[in-house]
Formats: structure tokens, sequence, C-alpha cells
């Protein structure tokens, strides 16, 4: 059975991220592999194996209480670096996904969606689902996905559909346009819909290609936001301390990172 990888390190954010493992767990029928790492010796002895349970209980506990509570979990207390641990494991087990809360505390770091998140990101041979500090889980879900009229994007785009569809949610498909909408650029949303039929694209007009998705995101109530990783530095300028505050505050959705060809 395929799996699910959730690094937690118990904190508030990293519970909140739980949820939203649990439930892609449930409508994909995989378990969860649930690991805590620490980097130091002494921090792993510092936290007994009945204490490192009781945390994990708290955790099931959390999902009986949101009908979450059937899903399978797998758990480990582990020594090591986050990113060579994640990858081992990837390797070694059928992981399909991995989910990761952000801001949390230890080794996630103090910096929404920080250098330990965007390192998992950039080197996952696998999707990765990022859950942002502030956003608060509820069961059902709304998914969006930012093109840019590629055709190496096809792969992807039909991942983030069968989710989709497994939620029983419809696709909203955006394409921001840094300058003018000309002909050339309905051209392009003409034949992008000939090849995919079944599928609605708006076309936004902003310079500022994170503010446009932010703002599409926030007016359509977007819950998950699929992107390509090749187009990651999207995703780092619109998820890092160098992005505006009132931005950061004001987004409220997920950020699916698929792989791209």
């Amino acid at each position: 059975m395929s799996t699910i990888l959730f690094p937690t390190d118990f904190s508030q954010t990293a519970n909140n991220a739980f949820l939203y493992a649990l439930n892609l767990a449930k409508v994909l029928h995989t378990d969860i592999r649930l690991i805590t790492l620490k980097t130091h010796l002494k921090e792993y002895l510092n936290m007994p194996e009945d204490i490192f349970d009781t945390k994990v209980n708290e955790l099931k506990s959390i999902a009986v209480e949101n009908n979450l509570g059937d899903v399978n979990i797998i758990s480990s207390l582990e020594i090591g670096d986050l990113l060579m641990s994640v990858l081992d494991i990837i390797e070694k087990e059928n992981i399909k996904y991995v989910v990761m809360g952000t801001n949390g505390e230890n080794s996630f770091g103090k910096k929404l969606f920080g250098s330990q998140t965007l390192s998992v990101i950039n080197n996952s041979p696998v999707p990765v689902l990022a859950i942002p500090h502030q956003l608060k889980y509820h069961p059902e879900r709304k998914f969006a996905f930012a093109t840019m009229l590629d055709a190496r994007e096809d792969a992807a785009l039909q991942e983030i559909i069968e989710i989709a569809n497994k939620h029983s949610s419809p696709l909203n498909v955006v394409h921001v346009e840094t300058k003018s909408i000309t002909s050339e650029t309905l051209i392009k949303k003409r034949e992008w819909q000939v090849n995919h039929p079944y599928l609605e694209l708006d076309i936004v007009q902003k310079e500022d290609v994170e503010k446009g998705l932010l703002e599409y995101c926030n007016n359509k109530m977007i819950d998950v936001l699929g992107v390509v990783r090749r187009d990651l530095n999207i995703f780092q300028r619109l998820f890092t301390e160098s992005n505006s505050k009132q931005l950061l505050n004001n987004s409220n959705f997920a950020i699916l990172v698929l792989k791209g060809k």
C-alpha cells in the first residue's frame, strides 16, 4: 500500500497539518508514516519512548474527533537530518506524498515556509503538500492549478485533477499574465482549452504573479493551489519573509508542489 509521509514536531502548526495528511490519506486509501526527528543525540534521549507514544496517541485522538480515526498510522522517533531522513524513507518505502506543516517549533524553524520545508520541496521525488501555519482545517476542499500554458505540465495537472475528483471538487485553472492580455494570449487560451475541454481556464492580468495568484485564490476561496516544481521561484516568493506581511496574513490556502518535466 502507498503511504503519506508526515514529519512532525508536535507543534500546533504540525497538528493542524496532520488533519490535512489524514484527509488526503483517507481519500487516497493510504496509510500515514509519521516521523519525529531529533537532530542531536541529546534531543533524542530527552524524549523517552513513553512521551513519544503519548504525543502520538494525542494525534490519534485528534483523528477520531475529526472522523478520520480509520486511517492507519505508523509512527517512529528517529535521529538525523530532516531532509536526508525524508529522502531515505521515500527511497525505501512506497511514499506517494509528503505533507508538512510550516512555522512549527524546533526542527521546522520559525519562518513561514522556512528553509527546511523548502529543502524538502526542492529535493523530494514525490509531491509535497505544505500547510501554512494560519490555515484552519475543514474537510471540504476547493482546488486550483497555476498554469504557464505549457504542455509539460500535463502530468502534474492530471494528478491534481485526480485528487480533486476524489474530493468531489471542481478544479479551477489559472494563468497569470504579467503583461496586457493580447490576441496572442487569447489564442494560447483557446489552444489550451482544446487540449483540456473539460476544464475552465481563468486568465488574470497582474504584473506581479505572486499577488495575482494570492488574490485569485482568496477571491475564489481556494483551499489548495497546485504548482509545478520547476516554477518554484514563484512558490518561494509567495511564502517567504521577502513578501509583504499583509499578503502572507491574507493567504488562506495550502500549496501542493507537483513534479514537472
